[in-house]
């Protein structure tokens, strides 16, 4: 995570336009790192109300404030749901809208994801930087969400921090760039290495969608059948 925040850091650092950082804010490690970062680079943070409203319900679980200094983005729209309605008013003196916001862009980083960024055609941004600072791409569906997500970024002269595009095999895949993103997963190649080096009498395989892997790699793999069980 230190990594993540110097890089991303100087990403910000070297942007005088708008920021935009993609990642999730249920990864609370990541959201205090770009808090930090909003404040060393004199930024104001923005999420969603969505994400407003995600943070203030887990602040009522285990009274952590994480949208202190924070501000909400103000997205217009006509209707709205009972919940956003709600979390607007709780956190009124917190919203900004993306008139203020196009305004001074250099201003703010905003935490949006690939489904928010149809935002920008109300902030109206000339150009600024896009930080992608979540989990890889993992089958072809989101392959093409790449694809989506890179053709939105161009179309606003947007730097992309991250990963990028390449022609692989005929096709354009994103590849990712190591730095921007500390994951909970493991490669393939770490993975394997882990395995061999602990040596297990018993590999179970769990929160995987290719069990046959380690099947196919390992002795003593225990596969458990949907809706049954395993004595250990």
């Amino acid at each position: 995570e230190d990594l993540v925040f110097e890089n991303c850091l100087k990403s910000v650092e070297e942007s005088k336009k708008l920021v935009i950082a993609d990642f999730s804010p249920r990864n609370f490690e990541r959201l205090e790192t770009f808090k930090e970062i909003a404040e060393k680079t004199s930024r104001q943070l923005v999420v969603t109300a969505k994400d407003a409203y995600m943070l203030e319900a887990m602040r009522r679980v285990d009274g952590v404030e994480r949208l202190k200094d924070v501000k909400v983005y103000k997205e217009l729209k006509d209707v709205r749901d009972k919940w956003e309605r709600k979390i607007r008013n709780e956190l009124k003196d917190n919203l900004i809208d993306p008139v203020n916001i196009s305004k001074n862009p250099e201003n703010y980083i905003l935490c949006f994801s690939f489904y928010d960024l149809k935002h920008l055609l109300d902030i109206k941004p000339d150009n600024g930087a896009y930080i992608y600072s979540s989990s890889e791409a993992f089958d072809e569906e989101q392959d093409f969400d790449f694809i989506r997500l890179h053709n939105w970024l161009d179309r606003f002269n947007f730097e992309i921090y991250g990963f990028k595009m390449e022609l692989i095999g005929g096709r354009l895949k994103p590849l990712f760039v190591k730095g921007y993103h500390a994951s909970g997963h493991v490669s393939k190649d770490d993975l394997k290495w882990l395995i061999e080096t602990i040596d297990p009498d018993t590999i179970i395989p769990v929160h995987t969608s290719n069990p046959e892997w380690f099947v196919e790699n390992f002795k003593k793999v225990e596969v458990v059948k949907e809706g049954k069980s395993i004595e250990i």
